[in-house]
């Protein structure tokens, strides 16, 4: 009897033997794609390479450390290897050194440029009895950081050539990786000019932006560039705003869209044909811009959300309690209050007082210009949307009470839609996990006359942010958590 089997809609015709059966391996194609054994047989050797090569993938965090490992054995000295050695800035990575003596001192050294500036962070460890380290089990007794920090090479980081004290370590082609390189040096060299050949090193790539994710430049009357997800959506949308001490930043937004949201950086203040000066950012332009945005084909007009740092955070909160379509929003560290009810654009400049600036050794702290008198909460939650906040207790730019406040004049039947989040030693600059951190910042005295409310005499000095290095990222990896799995909660798994 004659029976058509189809692999992959590729007919093949067999005939059974005595017994009603048939086997690749030993029945002869008579008809069909293919009509003899051998070519019967490549196509199961087809197989079984795919399969092969399946199983190389699915063992791509080890194949390096194995790698190392039988370096070392046979020899060769000291090996490294990072595993991902190319991945996602939030992703944690694995260092393994191998082929050291036992009990051993070495220096860490990772090093990256970016804006033509270079950054570096350091960490001493000591092997354990077979020679071999791990970020994870290892703690680092001398450098940037100190204790078992598996990701303190890169939260650490800090500026080694910039004439600014404070450069800030900040990707703008976010298209393009980070570039880290990863060195071993012999003994504890925390402070030494590294001046010999290191014992060995890798090199890092570290990703915003996901293979797949387009960028989409905004060149008309909005300011900015929108990031889509890979795939054919519609996605659902997001709004990202900075601070009103930048121009735009692209990182947080990439990273977004990377993690499926359709992401709108949008830039209103110091760019071509939007104001300067904080006191004119502009309500409207905001508002208007992400009416456009969820308009968009590719977006899901039922699943719209917001996240916000600093003034950008003020600003989510003020363009929920207008668009109804909205959510979800997420307050980093923005102040929460109008001087007017139910005003977003008012006159600020009659209410912030420049006298509660404060001039410190380390800078700035504005912290208390933005507590109010006799002041009105933006009213976020009246149209039922869902608000995130995360609060720095140390932060040096919006004062740590002004959430508690918020939370105390939300009325009761929407408290239980606000979700808080404090965490003790963080400072201002909230971002997603393993930035470095930074307590102060420089912005110069162009940027600094842009804040209508610093004093003309501090225009030089730097601008306090708070936190310390290690409580902040602590901070960051905890807080970006929370922020993707309420996103998830409450924008893309919304019906």
């Amino acid at each position: 009897m004659e029976r058509r089997v189809e692999y992959n809609s590729n007919p093949v015709v067999y005939q059974a033997d005595g017994n009603g059966e048939i086997y690749n391996f030993s029945n002869e194609s008579i008809d069909g794609s293919f009509k003899d054994e051998k070519m019967t047989a490549r196509v199961s050797y087809t197989i079984q390479k795919s399969l092969r090569r399946l199983n190389v993938l699915g063992n791509h965090m080890t194949v390096l450390t194995r790698a190392c490992t039988s370096l070392a054995n046979q020899g060769h000295g000291p090996c490294i290897a990072v595993t991902p050695s190319v991945g996602m800035v939030d992703e944690k990575v694995n260092i393994d050194i191998r082929g050291l003596n036992a009990k051993q001192i070495v220096t860490v050294v990772a090093d990256v440029e970016e804006n033509g500036i270079q950054f570096e962070s350091r960490c001493v460890y000591q092997a354990d009895g077979n020679g071999e380290i791990n970020n994870f089990s290892n703690e680092s007794v001398d450098g940037s950081f100190k204790g078992i920090e598996p990701m303190g090479l890169f939260w650490s980081l800090h500026c080694v050539s910039a004439p600014k004290k404070y450069a800030r370590l900040v990707k703008k082609d976010v298209s393009t990786p980070m570039n880290f390189s990863i060195k071993v040096y012999p003994d504890n060299q925390n402070k030494a000019t590294l001046i010999h050949q290191p014992l060995t090193e890798t090199r890092v790539q570290r990703f915003y932006q996901k293979p797949g994710v387009r960028r989409i430049p905004l060149t008309g009357r909005f300011k900015g560039a929108i990031f889509v997800p890979e795939g054919e959506g519609p996605f659902p949308g997001v709004i990202d705003l900075y601070g009103g001490l930048v121009s735009l930043i692209e990182t947080r937004a990439a990273l977004l869209a990377s993690h499926g949201y359709a992401t709108l950086a949008l830039s209103y203040l110091h760019g071509e044909g939007l104001p300067d000066m904080l006191y004119d950012a502009d309500f409207n332009y905001v508002k208007e811009a992400y009416e456009w945005f969820m308009k968009e084909d590719y977006i899901d007009k039922n699943r719209l959300g917001i996240v916000g740092l600093c003034f950008g955070g003020f600003l989510s909160l003020a363009l929920a309690s207008v668009l109804p379509q909205v959510r979800a929003v997420v307050n980093i560290n923005g102040f929460s209050f109008i001087p007017e009810v139910n005003k977003i654009n008012c006159d600020w400049e009659k209410w912030l007082d420049k006298n509660d600036v404060l001039c410190t050794e380390e800078g700035l702290v504005i912290s208390d210009v933005y507590m109010l008198k006799n002041s009105w909460p933006v009213p976020a939650w009246q149209h039922g949307a869902k608000i995130l906040v995360i609060v720095a207790e140390d932060d040096k730019q919006v004062h740590p009470k002004c959430h508690t406040l918020y939370y105390e004049s939300c009325p009761p039947q929407f408290k239980e839609n606000i979700r808080i989040f404090r965490y003790p030693g963080a400072g201002h600059m909230i971002e997603p996990p393993y930035s470095p951190h930074y307590r102060a910042v420089t912005p110069g005295r162009k940027r600094l006359r842009t804040i209508n409310f610093i004093p003309e005499k501090f225009h030089d000095e730097d601008m306090m942010t708070g936190g310390w290095p290690d409580t902040h990222a602590h901070a960051q990896e905890d807080s970006w958590m929370k922020i993707l799995n309420f996103l998830e909660e409450n924008v893309k798994n919304v019906s």
